[in-house]
């Protein structure tokens, strides 16, 4: 697909958490005291959110081919995980038959695929920033996006009722520019190599804390 033929990403994807007209607090994940009227002020959102990335592309290969645990069957078009063996005990001994989770290759794909593809792309804008790790920045699961795989970056603020903000160490707009604008994910099995092209996105969210 045409760079400039993108769909820009659904709006259904995006998380941003926000103050409500009431002015409420949210409640961070594992807290149990009440609900307070918050004072922290939000920062302005990015205008495009999520943005689509903007670095060169760059390609991932994978290889299963000895893997334990993924093989893929190209006459039913699925990747199959192998969860353990089931024994059948007869009169010439027993025998251990394996146990598999079947997925269609086009969703494995997308799935295994786009965790592939966030975790190369953030050692990828690792290098490209000069940074060796980044706080309250991550890549998340593969996803399609209509018929465009997409893995989204957060970009995580935290402000607080104190006026204070934890950020990532690097601006919502150079970490666009950084993330690949595509990866191509190639997943080698002995039948076939699976690929896909995921299309990243950049998330700023913001989460309220006491």
């Amino acid at each position: 697909m045409a760079a400039n033929a993108e769909p820009m990403p659904s709006s259904r994807r995006r998380f941003v958490r926000t103050i409500t007209a009431g002015g409420i607090l949210t409640a961070l994940a594992g807290c149990t005291s009440d609900l307070e009227p918050s004072t922290a002020t939000p920062l302005p959102e990015p205008e495009s959110n999520p943005a689509p990335a903007a670095g060169d592309p760059i390609t991932v290969s994978r290889d299963y081919r000895a893997s334990s645990k993924y093989d893929y069957y190209p006459e039913t078009a699925e990747v199959r995980r192998r969860t353990g063996y089931r024994k059948h005990v007869n009169e010439s001994g027993t025998t251990k038959e394996p146990m598999y989770e079947r997925e269609p290759a086009s969703s494995w794909v997308t799935r295994v695929g786009g965790s592939v593809a966030g975790t190369e792309a953030l050692t990828t804008v690792r290098e490209r920033l000069g940074v060796g790790s980044f706080d309250n920045v991550s890549p998340g699961i593969g996803y399609l996006d209509g018929d465009v795989r997409r893995v989204t970056f957060a970009y995580e603020v935290w402000p607080n009722r104190s006026g204070e903000t934890r950020t990532p160490s690097v601006e919502f707009e150079t970490l666009v520019s950084a993330v690949p604008r595509t990866v191509t994910a190639n997943l080698r099995f002995e039948a076939a190599t699976l690929s896909g092209t995921f299309h990243p996105v950049v998330e700023f969210r913001q989460t309220y804390r006491s």
